[in-house]
């Protein structure tokens, strides 16, 4: 037992207490620093080294994508409707194996019966109309000979014969007039009957000037004005036909363009193959093709993709799209078929890139075409699948890692640290993967250099740098083309 009395026990522990509180302070401080503090790192650690190895060089690109058909035939739907949406009635299953001419798609067709029936009206009536206009171009058109053969034959008949009276009257009243005045002057006659024998002869005169008068005016004025009518209005009943004829021509393409779009409410396979139906976007949700969907002219309703030929369709990085080109060969691998693989090769790559949606992340992408070159049993449209693109492949090279290689300017240099010594070796890069490069000259297999080229820069002395150089450690080269003394398979 201790010898100090309880009540003074209590007060030393206290005081000792309080003043311990600083050297635990400090301790806990010194812990937590210590605790951040890298431990195996220390200004003269050695660094991490690695070896130049000969061995096969391979540059891949890792893409993923889906298959489709390379033979896909898109149904549409064709139909031109009031109201811009048809709705579907009737929809074969997914999966249907069809052959040309099977029944694919019903569209609902009232309101263009209804239309047709409006339509038909419109024809019967146009074609009344034609029929009018039709007989009255045909009277105009008989009116200028009906009248030189009929009414201005008979007018002129008549004012001839008018003026032949006329004339003979004339002739007549002049000799009465001359025989009353020879016997007026023997004291025959009285002067009043000489006097009424010269009245008779000034209208006989006049008679006949009216005859010519009448004659004259048929010939230069009454039968060219009604000639002129004539043509005015066979003129005119040619223009109404012709408008007649256009509006009932016009009337009966419509009449056909609406039967067409009723027939095209029944689609049918235009080739064999498998059915697939579409998707449909709108409302805010997307749904497959079904009964009582509507859709829009020229959307696709259904895929008939033939399986025998397939191909992958990829989107290719703007960073990558450099190095794939068309005919490089490809190894396949699908979600659905663990463990196997399909070999390909790279079709086209497109040269524009894919459009992005507002809410994309602002990398480009271009599209690029698989073919695949040796189908498989239970391929479908639409699989997931992770595509190799071999960009180059050199048999016996010898490498170091990227971060190994450390560039100054136009040259590249590899560190090597020899009994503490430090050195930087000048070498000839080739070829790069983004985890390897090629070594052409500057070290041989086997040598030991240092990892991080980058992080030991300091320590060697490089050649200075033009100010049209670019500053900072660069990696080496990413150029996957191969040099003349390699060829890539």
């Amino acid at each position: 037992m201790c010898g100090v009395p309880p009540k003074n026990r209590r007060r030393f522990s206290l005081r000792s207490g309080f003043a311990l509180l600083p050297f635990f302070s400090v301790l806990l401080l010194v812990a937590t620093a210590a605790a951040f503090l890298p431990r195996s790192v220390t200004p003269d650690a050695e660094p991490l080294m690695c070896r130049a190895i000969r061995q096969p060089f391979v540059h891949e690109v890792s893409v993923r994508g889906e298959l489709e058909s390379a033979v896909n035939a898109n149904v549409r739907c064709e139909v031109r409707s009031r109201s811009f949406w048809t709705t579907i009635l009737e929809v074969v299953p997914e999966g249907t194996r069809v052959e040309p001419g099977d029944f694919l798609v019903r569209l609902d067709s009232s309101g263009l019966e209804l239309e047709l029936h409006e339509q038909k009206l419109l024809c019967d009536r146009s074609e009344w109309s034609l029929i009018y206009a039709r007989n009255y171009y045909e009277t105009c058109a008989n009116a200028a000979r009906l009248y030189e053969q009929g009414e201005y034959r008979l007018a002129r008949q008549a004012a001839e014969m008018a003026l032949l009276l006329a004339e003979n009257r004339e002739s007549q009243a002049r000799r009465f007039y001359e025989n009353s005045r020879v016997l007026t002057q023997q004291g025959y006659i009285t002067p009043k009957q000489l006097e009424a024998d010269q009245f008779d002869l000034q209208a006989a005169v006049m008679r006949l000037e009216a005859a010519r008068l009448r004659l004259d005016i048929l010939e230069t004025c009454t039968r060219p004005k009604r000639l002129k009518r004539i043509e005015g209005a066979l003129n005119s009943s040619k223009a109404g036909l012709a408008s007649a004829e256009f509006w009932h021509q016009t009337n009966l393409k419509r009449l056909a363009e609406i039967q067409e779009q009723i027939d095209k409410c029944v689609i049918c396979a235009p080739v064999a193959g498998k059915v697939v139906l579409a998707h449909l976007h709108h409302d805010d949700h997307s749904h497959r093709i079904e009964p009582g969907a509507r859709v829009w002219q020229k959307q696709v309703l259904v895929r008939l993709p033939d399986p025998a030929h397939m191909q992958a369709r990829v989107l290719v990085e703007e960073s990558k799209v450099g190095l794939v080109r068309a005919g490089l060969p490809v190894t396949m691998r699908l979600e659905a078929f663990p463990g196997v693989e399909l070999p390909g090769e790279v079709v086209r790559v497109h040269e524009y890139p894919e459009p992005e949606d507002w809410y994309g992340s602002g990398i480009k992408k271009y599209e690029a075409i698989v073919r695949i070159e040796k189908s498989l049993a239970g391929l479908k449209p639409g699989m997931t699948a992770e595509l190799t693109i071999l960009i180059q492949r050199l048999e016996n090279e010898l490498q170091v890692p990227c971060q190994a290689v450390l560039a100054r300017g136009d040259k590249d240099y590899c560190l090597r640290v020899e009994n503490g010594r430090w050195e930087a070796r000048e070498v000839t890069v080739g070829p790069s993967n983004d985890t390897r490069v090629v070594i052409r000259s500057g070290l041989e297999d086997g040598d030991e250099i240092v990892l991080s080229a980058a992080t030991h820069g300091d320590k060697v002395e490089l050649p200075e740098m033009d100010e049209s150089s670019s500053s900072g450690f660069l990696l080496a080269s990413n150029d996957p083309r191969p040099t003349p003394a390699s060829g890539a398979e």
